[in-house]
């Protein structure tokens, strides 16, 4: 059954579709910014630099980003009184990242994990909310350490070369956004009471009447949600468990932060710890609900512009690509290889 119903939010044309723009328009940004910034005696300096020590610890930084993920979703499970092994965890966090990277605003990643947790004899509504409390808790993260470091980090905060209006408008906004996803999804009064003003609009109230699909979507969506703050509850009494996910969570991001400090000490350059972790995590307040797959484009883009204020400019724009390819391509690149195992699209074509 499982089976028959697989295609129903993925299918090959589409995932191909989407890599393919996202790729495109990653490496066109890369090379503009390459272009743009290139500086012959800086590049070969820092290219000079480098070591395969740097390279061994950008690969142990990824092991523990890609440990921390796969415990983060077992851990997850076990709330829920299942079980998935770490390497099922793994495997999940890096297919469903390649679906999210090829995706407008990472719109499929979510639906593929609940189809590969679901295939695992776990049901679609538990499914559902493992992924919904991992989003969660990456919600609370940046939120609770962006407001954190605007407090008590605010000097190591610079919008680089971008207009600060612009700049502060884009944190604000993302600020709102999750904040308002945490308040709706763990306080059940208030999204009662935003439905009920909604549906005391007239205009409203008489099209939903008028059109039965609607009406459906929205008698179903208020049971779901219902269901969903009472597993909500639920999850909340495992207090400790919880915090332990939460752990994984911290050490997942902070693991990948990492990467960009030790990618410029392997250049020659001062790797600014602390303010690569701030500025890291202004930016990922900003980045996911942009439209294009996997923010191709945009978070080229946004990140030389912003880490220019502490990057030289002369490698600004290959410091960007390295990022992008230890952190976006070689997560095509793996992720791939257990989408395609996991959705069967190779059996399917031959036995076409």
């Amino acid at each position: 059954m499982i089976g028959e119903k697989r295609n129903i939010f993925l299918d090959a044309s589409t995932i191909f579709k989407g890599l393919k723009i996202a790729i495109t328009l990653s490496l066109l940004f890369s090379a503009v910014l390459i272009l743009m910034t290139f500086e012959p005696e800086t590049l070969i300096y820092a290219l000079n630099s480098l070591s395969p020590v740097i390279i061994l610890e950008i690969l142990v930084l990824l092991l523990i980003n890609f440990v921390a993920a796969g415990l983060e979703f077992t851990i997850t499970v076990s709330l829920i009184g299942h079980h998935i092994s770490i390497l099922d965890g793994v495997k999940l966090y890096l297919a469903g990242a390649f679906i999210s990277n090829v995706t407008p605003m990472a719109t499929g990643g979510g639906p593929f994990q609940i189809y590969f947790l679901h295939k695992r004899g776990i049901p679609i509504g538990q499914s559902t909310m493992v992924i919904l409390t991992k989003f969660l808790l990456r919600l609370i993260f940046f939120t609770f350490f962006s407001i954190i470091f605007f407090i008590f980090f605010n000097k190591l905060i610079s919008p680089g070369v971008l207009p600060r209006s612009v700049f502060y408008l884009g944190i604000g906004a993302g600020f709102l956004i999750a904040i308002s996803l945490i308040l709706f999804s763990i306080v059940p009064a208030i999204s009662d009471k935003l439905l009920n003003f909604l549906f005391k609009i007239e205009k409203l109230r008489k099209f939903i009447r008028k059109n039965y699909k609607i009406k459906k979507f929205v008698v179903k969506g208020r049971k779901e949600l219902r269901e969903f703050h009472k597993s909500m509850k639920l999850l909340t009494e495992n207090k400790g468990k919880l915090a332990l996910a939460a752990l994984t969570t911290i050490l997942y991001w902070s693991s990948l932060y990492m990467i960009i400090p030790v990618i410029l000490r392997g250049l020659g350059y001062e790797p600014n710890y602390l303010r690569a972790y701030v500025m890291q995590t202004i930016l990922n307040m900003v980045i996911p609900y942009f439209p294009t797959p996997g923010a191709s484009g945009v978070a080229e883009l946004g990140f030389a512009s912003i880490f220019v204020s502490f990057i030289p400019r002369g490698i600004i724009g290959i410091v960007t690509f390295f990022w992008r390819f230890v952190t976006f391509y070689l997560i095509l690149i793996i992720g791939s290889i257990f989408v395609v195992r996991e959705m069967g699209w190779k059996r399917r074509k031959a036995d076409g």
